[in-house]
């Protein structure tokens, strides 16, 4: 009996905060998204240039090769900057950070 009360006790607290969200945002709902369209999005984003890896045909590992048991040499061919050069190569096909400064307006309203 006393954990039924426990419980109850820390769902109102739940409730409570929910009911304080709403009371803080004014009752909006707020939606992170741009008004992107779809028609917006590139239909072709090629793959990471030669400057994050480069492949070469001989095997790179122990065993390591497109044509051997280790289907994976790209594993291999990563250095200290292959990430961050992934980074500056994938920014312009990024979405927006949402924001809860900007709420989201239907355009069809």
């Amino acid at each position: 009996m006393a954990s039924a009360a426990i419980v109850s006790r820390h769902f109102s607290k739940l409730r409570n905060f929910s009911s304080f969200i709403r009371t803080f945002t004014g009752g909006k709902i707020i939606y992170n998204k741009q008004g992107k369209t779809s028609s917006n999005i590139p239909s072709s984003v090629p793959g990471l240039s030669q400057d994050v890896v480069n492949v070469p045909n001989e095997p790179v590992g122990p065993g390591a090769a497109k044509n051997t048991a280790y289907k994976n040499p790209e594993y291999f061919c990563y250095d200290k900057n292959s990430y961050y050069q992934a980074e500056i190569e994938m920014a312009k096909y990024r979405c927006p950070q949402p924001s809860t400064k900007i709420y989201y307006k239907p355009s069809s309203q």
